[in-house]
């Protein structure tokens, strides 16, 4: 898909409620309402990516000083696997870039292998594994704890 057929909205308290919707469809263990809410403003900024009228996915994500953590990136299950994960994780490391971070975190499901590949891609690190760190059906798995270093763009 090319980059006209596709936007980004910035999430704000009067449109985040279909990303909210996903959120709770593809998380195992989702936030509360008022946990995602409150993570549309400082230090959060967030993210939704829409074809047309359809919502493809969204990210949150949390910024102190020049550290940012990627809190949250969901893509619409019956849009998985067309790219929009790499879209999405892209848009996020410009923002990163934008804002003057110089490093981006994040942590990731160790049996969720399609992202850990797509972080790979992007040059993120694995830096450590926390061993039983979420819930699952059965048990617990370990989270796979992901950096990748941003240089910051230069004003023109």
């Amino acid at each position: 898909m090319n980059q006209a057929q596709y936007s980004f909205h910035a999430l704000r308290a009067d449109n985040y409620q279909a990303c909210f919707t996903l959120h709770k469809q593809v998380q195992y263990s989702p936030w509360s309402a008022k946990i995602f809410t409150d993570c549309l403003s400082k230090p959060y900024f967030a993210f939704s990516l829409h074809a047309e009228n359809t919502l493809l996915g969204y990210y949150v994500a949390m910024q102190v000083l020049e550290e940012v953590t990627l809190m949250d990136i969901a893509v619409e299950p019956t849009q998985q696997g067309k790219g929009y994960g790499k879209i999405l994780l892209q848009h996020f490391i410009s923002q990163c870039e934008k804002r003057g971070a110089t490093e981006a975190w994040l942590e990731v499901r160790e049996s969720n292998t399609r992202a850990i590949e797509l972080y790979h891609n992007a040059y993120f690190n694995v830096v450590e594994t926390r061993k039983n760190y979420y819930l699952k059906p059965d048990g617990t798995e370990s989270a796979i704890i992901m950096q990748c270093m941003i240089l910051p763009q230069k004003e023109a």
